[in-house]
């Protein structure tokens, strides 16, 4: 899927199928009492189990999840020290195969992937209240440069909104036929249950693809 996020400048991917840190507070019988963000803010690995999501968007954790790979053919993984690139290997293989055809078909150069999941899942120690199951991704609508980032670069650069400033309509200088594209042929996989855009995003969609029985999958 694509995560709720409510941005101008990404989109949020949400598929439907279903460490180091802070030091453990322990219980009378030797139970780790931290906070629920620290267990699984801190697990650097993934479970040993079978790929599973488990409980919803906000209250869940990932089994067996898989790390998107820093560098693709056609992606770049962003902000590496959150350790954030983790998913249900659906999901994971889901981004490969939007890189690769958008690329191919779309115009789209590359993706720039943000957040997906931590290793397993669960309440993040900073930002998202989603994000839990390793199902939801964030997408930049940045087209990808044409060359590898630094690990600095990929920290500091950010998503560039495409709306005109101080309002809610696209801004035509930054808008392209291939965000229009890449947003339909994400919206047309029956892995993705739902896109998360700005508003002015999804009015710009409907005027670009009227009718369409996918466009129910782009909310704003």
């Amino acid at each position: 899927m694509w995560k709720p996020l409510i941005s101008a400048a990404a989109l949020s991917l949400t598929a439907a199928f279903v460490s180091p840190g802070a030091m453990a507070q322990s219980g009378p019988n030797g139970e780790d009492w931290r906070p629920a963000k620290e267990l699984f803010g801190y697990t650097p690995l993934p479970s040993a189990q079978q790929a599973a999501s488990h409980g919803s968007y906000t209250r869940g954790c990932l089994a067996g999840g898989m790390a998107i790979a820093a560098d693709g053919p056609n992606w770049q993984a962003m902000r590496l020290s959150r350790n954030r690139r983790w998913g249900h290997p659906t999901m994971i293989r889901l981004i490969e195969r939007l890189s690769r055809e958008a690329a191919e078909f779309d115009g789209w150069p590359g993706l720039m992937v943000g957040d997906i999941s931590q290793p397993r899942g669960g309440p993040m120690l900073t930002g998202h209240a989603s994000h839990q199951m390793g199902i939801d991704a964030d997408i930049w609508l940045r087209p990808m440069p044409d060359r590898r980032l630094s690990f600095n670069e990929r920290e500091a650069i950010s998503a560039i909104s495409v709306l005109k400033k101080g309002s809610f309509r696209v801004d035509e200088n930054i808008w392209t036929a291939a965000h229009g594209k890449l947003l339909r042929r994400a919206a047309n996989y029956p892995e993705v249950q739902r896109l998360f855009v700005h508003p002015g995003i999804k009015k710009k969609m409907c005027e670009i693809y009227p009718g369409q029985s996918w466009m129910s999958k782009v909310r704003p």
